[in-house]
């Protein structure tokens, strides 16, 4: 689970790194985990860009986990690191575990309405060996803060900083591991919500209607809070 000594630093505003984030056993173990992913190319970071190759868990499975821990031994391991400990509470739309070699490169894109918690999950990693995450400023222009790949950091940042990392350099082990976790920003999260709110309402009023009675707003409102 989450190591007692966790580091926490802030270096540009909607940026926080954590280091030291599992114990040895749970990082080894979710470097294990990681390589024996399903891998399938199809994610890439710009529609008219080559895929790279990715395993997928979707919001199904982390409604599984949310709803039987015991369903998933990865997914507990990340659930219980801090930085998903200090957003506890957010919706977690999907998580995405990257499997990148030395003929990937990646271009800056953002994740407008969305918040991440990016994990390195490599156990051993040289500077030499690349791999560096770069955020830049609102225009994608300037670096404001490179993240090297350091084993056992996470880094949870907001989804509209334009951002980029390198792929290995050819000195590095063939793989480069890390799990990018995507929440919905609070406010699509409350968005969501109305947009749900609506929606039932559209429903129910149709309910009325296909029993021939005469739609009252009231009725609507009491029939929804009774179900609430």
């Amino acid at each position: 689970m989450s190591n007692d000594r966790v580091i926490v630093t802030k270096p540009y505003p909607g940026i926080t790194v954590y280091d030291n984030v599992f114990n040895w056993d749970d990082n080894t173990a979710m470097y294990g985990l990681s390589r024996r992913a399903p891998f399938e190319l199809g994610w890439s970071d710009l529609p008219d860009r080559e895929s790279h190759f990715h395993s997928a868990i979707t919001p199904q499975e982390w409604s599984y986990y949310i709803q039987d821990a015991s369903t998933s031994k990865y997914l507990d391991i990340l659930a219980n690191s801090q930085p998903f400990k200090d957003i506890k509470g957010r919706a977690v739309h999907k998580s995405v575990i990257n499997c990148d070699t030395i003929a990937d490169s990646h271009t800056i894109h953002t994740h407008l309405e969305q918040d991440v918690i990016l994990y390195y999950i490599n156990t051993e990693w040289k500077d030499s060996w690349a791999g560096e995450t770069f955020f830049y400023d609102e225009n994608g222009e300037n670096v404001v803060y490179t993240s090297p790949y350091t084993p056992n950091r996470m880094i949870s940042f907001d989804g509209k900083i334009p951002h980029r990392f390198n792929g290995p350099s050819p000195t590095a082990p063939k793989y480069r591991f890390s799990v990018s976790t995507f929440l919905w920003t609070k406010e699509h999260e409350e968005a969501l919500k109305i947009q749900d709110a609506e929606r039932e309402k559209e429903e129910l009023i149709k309910v009325y209607q296909d029993a021939g009675g005469d739609v009252q707003l009231e009725a609507v409102a009491k029939a929804l809070a009774e179900e609430q």
